[in-house]
């Protein structure tokens, strides 16, 4: 009988999400290559606006030799948990990491981006409460946590993994971890709810700070230097969640955060949170921390960074030649072909009277369209694959109702022509399916 509840209610499932684009892939490659920028679909070939390579360092042949360098010269097994051994190329990377975003310190890697949210909320919100040291807590000769709970402000775009983290933690140890959420981007909401924790915990407790840099569905920047401003108030903890933005802005391509004046200022309370999948075109995610103390706890305070496995080594040892590149004269040159491929992307929008999220002169990749029609967001992506583009639509549950946006995650290797190829489509596109609320 319960496998039989179990199937039915998949089955139910099934049938109430396939107009739901989240829950089913809305499309699939063909054929034995992945080619990155031209992808395989049904229909012929398409240009993918829907991934994250936003340098477009995954079709550099440069890139690849670094690539397969690595793999000829390391095993390309898995080490075991870095509990019990961490490998020099692991290490070196995470030096690396630290002085690319902080200039000190040392990161935290993990094998996704997902898990490093998730984890390190734990971390955060528990400290040595974490259940995996209390279960353990004669094995671990460190005093218990001091009675001050962890409280966390959270922007209300936040991602879902560090929401999961933070939920978790919460509900493993109530009243230690506290969540409060922030109106998006309204400093002064964040200022009243500041105000308020500190009329009812005082300075006895851990306050932490959560934003993304660079929004995901929309490309909105947030002020990172008005946070920083009121964590040094405050006495808070930041932890930026630089996900986007790794490589594609500020100085040398190390984020939002890292084009604050007086950045130095505030980077002993900062934690800089990335991902290798994106710029870096690798599997894996981190977090730099330039108090290796503060390190040394959120790792072993994570139970997923002592139980699972880690970046593998020769992964490792390529990001770091990757991260000297992007980091470089070479990664500048992407930089800047990447902002006037976006620039043009959204002038032409403009042009052809599209609304767009954000100011046209924004230097983000991320180009995004009010999806006024939201019942019309399948339809669309199915049209413009037709047309030979891939992308992406943000809607519920993935966006609140009412901010449902067309994504369009630009590429370096763009040439002018495909993108007035994609606004003419887009301009097809609006004609038979108003999904911008016109017609």
């Amino acid at each position: 009988m319960g496998i039989r509840i179990l199937r039915e209610e998949a089955e139910a499932f099934r049938r109430a999400a396939g107009g739901v684009t989240v829950f089913e892939p809305r499309h699939r490659t063909r054929g034995d290559v992945f080619a990155g920028k031209y992808l395989d679909v049904p229909g012929g070939r398409a240009i993918d606006l829907s991934g994250l390579d936003y340098l477009a360092l995954g079709s550099d042949p440069q890139v690849k030799r670094v690539m397969a360098e690595s793999l000829e010269r390391h095993d390309c097994g898995i080490p075991g948990s870095e509990a019990i051994i961490q490998t020099g190329q692991s290490h070196l990377l995470e030096q690396e990491l630290a002085r690319f975003h902080l200039g000190c310190g040392t990161a935290i890697t993990f094998s996704s981006g997902y898990s490093t949210n998730f984890s390190l909320m734990e971390a955060l919100g528990l400290r040595t409460n974490s259940h995996f040291i209390r279960m353990h807590r004669d094995a671990f000769p460190v005093p218990a946590t001091e009675p001050a709970p962890t409280i966390f402000f959270m922007d209300g775009d936040l991602h879902f993994s560090a929401r999961h983290g933070i939920r978790f933690a919460s509900r493993l140890n109530e009243g230690a971890c506290v969540a409060h959420t922030y109106r998006t981007g309204d400093i002064g909401h964040l200022a009243a709810l500041l105000r308020r924790s500190m009329d009812s915990h005082g300075d006895r407790a851990v306050r932490v700070i959560l934003t993304d840099t660079l929004e995901s569905a929309t490309g909105r920047e947030f002020d990172m230097a008005e946070l920083c401003r009121l964590a040094e108030e405050w006495d808070c903890l930041v932890y930026a969640d630089e996900a986007h933005a790794v490589g594609v802005l500020g100085p040398r391509g190390r984020g939002v955060t890292a084009k604050v004046a007086d950045f130095e200022r505030y980077r002993d309370r900062l934690v800089i949170m990335g991902t290798l999948t994106k710029v870096f075109c690798q599997p894996g995610g981190y977090a730099a921390v330039g108090d290796p103390g503060l390190a040394t706890l959120l790792k072993f305070c994570s139970p997923q960074h002592v139980f699972s496995a880690p970046v593998p080594p020769w992964i490792a040892a390529a990001t770091v030649r990757l991260i000297g590149m992007v980091a470089g004269e070479y990664g500048e040159t992407r930089r800047e072909r990447l902002r006037a491929v976006a620039r043009h992307a959204r002038l032409r929008l403009a042009e052809t009277g599209f609304d767009l999220v954000g100011d046209v002169t924004a230097d983000t990749p991320i180009v995004a369209i009010p999806l006024r029609v939201p019942r019309l967001g399948g339809r669309v992506l199915e049209f413009l694959r037709r047309e030979g583009f891939v992308v992406s639509v943000f809607q519920k549950p993935l966006m609140p109702a009412g901010r449902e946006v067309l994504r369009l995650a630009v590429r370096a290797d763009l040439e002018m022509e495909e993108v007035e190829g994609l606004v003419q489509a887009l301009v097809r596109c609006r004609e038979a399916l108003p999904f911008t609320g016109s017609g």
